[in-house]
């Protein structure tokens, strides 16, 4: 694809993390907190309410989605060179699509099915994959060919998903499931939705600044760093259940010790993969989008961040703050659009690199300095009552 073809995918996807949320609305976690509290018949109501309600509140909610989206792009963006139609439709048609296949693969995770598991997982990526070939590689139809391609694939995925699950669409529909659920997830969908603030909304701030083929090559650099997320992730599924276990029992040396292990292994994998960045982006790109080294070479270290601010964030809530880690997200998020505001304003491009990358530290600091004062507050507390 060309950088034009890039920045029209970038820019979209970056919404993702913004409205993906409020269109599937997180009835995952609802039924896997829900699932061995029920007998198999009051399950099955259970997962047919949450079916129906991923086909048919899900499709409003991608109207509802799509039309604020429109309203964005012709009253707020009306100098974007990016179109609107077919672009915003495919991309925002494709998340309610892919929300009953979520749905289907947690059903098998609670299930331990995990052939049919790793079949529809599987079958998934390669599905999208081939179509991504066949409309991008060999017809070249660039950037609506690759939003095609998921789009199509999805759309293949859901057929399947409704003739598999047609006897639990069957069931009655349960209101009242449904109200429980949405009073369930919505500090889940508000928390999630404010991930868009350090996951998407600088390729948002960017493509404001009109330069299509530069935001061509940020978006190259972004996809090429999240390669280093796999690993990340890997070794933070690795460490999470001794760190849970440690901060569970309130042994902070052992937590100490396992957090810098984490922390320190993906800082190696930072490193390594900055040094090496000429030779990867080269293989990946063919040599196409060399220029984007320089970015993925800042970004890089966003990974290493997010690493840190994430272990924070999960020691807050293992801790039971909840509701301390939605004020900490909050707060993160006003300081994060300024630090964009301002890197962006005086650095373009590369003060949205740096800003990936100097966004989630300060995320954490903020995270720490409340966590303490927290504590604190709460000792003393307790000490004034005895």
């Amino acid at each position: 694809m060309a950088p034009k073809d890039y920045a029209i995918v970038g820019f979209y996807n970056s919404f993702n993390p913004l409205i993906s949320p409020l269109i599937s609305f997180y009835a995952f976690s609802y039924y896997t907190k829900k699932y061995f509290e029920m007998d198999y018949k009051d399950r099955k109501i259970l997962k047919g309410t949450i079916v129906q309600s991923l086909i048919y509140l899900s499709f409003f909610m991608s109207v509802f989605v799509l039309g604020g989206l429109y309203v964005y792009m012709n009253f707020f963006n009306k100098k974007s060179v990016i179109s609107f139609f077919p672009y915003a439709l495919l991309s925002v048609f494709s998340i309610p699509l892919t929300g009953i296949i979520t749905f289907k693969l947690t059903d098998y995770k609670m299930e331990k099915k995990s052939k049919e598991f790793f079949n529809l997982s599987v079958s998934k990526g390669v599905l999208a994959a081939l179509l991504s070939i066949l409309l991008v590689v060999i017809f070249k139809y660039g950037a609506m060919g690759r939003l095609s391609a998921t789009f199509l694939a999805a759309l293949f995925l859901f057929f399947y998903a409704i003739y598999s699950e047609w006897e639990v669409i069957k069931q009655k529909f349960d209101l009242s499931i449904l109200k429980e659920m949405l009073f369930f997830v919505w500090p889940l969908i508000l928390g999630a939705m404010l991930h868009f603030f350090t996951n998407g909304y600088d390729r948002v701030y960017l493509e404001r600044l009109g330069n299509e083929e530069e935001f061509g090559f940020y978006v190259v650099a972004v996809q090429i760093v999240a390669m280093i997320g796999i690993f990340q992730t890997a070794i933070n599924n690795t460490f999470q259940p001794d760190v849970y276990k440690a901060v569970v029992n309130r042994n902070w040396k052992t937590t100490a010790k396992y957090v810098s292990i984490q922390i320190f292994s993906i800082l190696s994998i930072v490193l390594v993969f900055v040094l090496i960045a000429p030779t990867v982006v080269d293989i990946l790109t063919a040599g196409r989008y060399v220029y984007s080294t320089k970015y993925v070479r800042v970004l890089a270290f966003s990974q290493f961040t997010m690493s840190m601010y994430f272990v924070t964030t999960e020691i807050t809530i293992v801790l039971g703050y909840t509701k301390l880690a939605l004020f900490n997200k909050i707060l993160g998020v006003v300081v994060t659009v300024l630090l964009y505001s301002f890197l962006i304003s005086n650095w373009n491009f590369m003060g949205a690199a740096f800003g990936n990358v100097i966004s989630y530290f300060m995320m954490m600091i903020i995270n720490i300095m409340f966590l303490t004062v927290w504590i604190k507050w709460k000792n003393k507390t307790k000490l004034n009552m005895v």
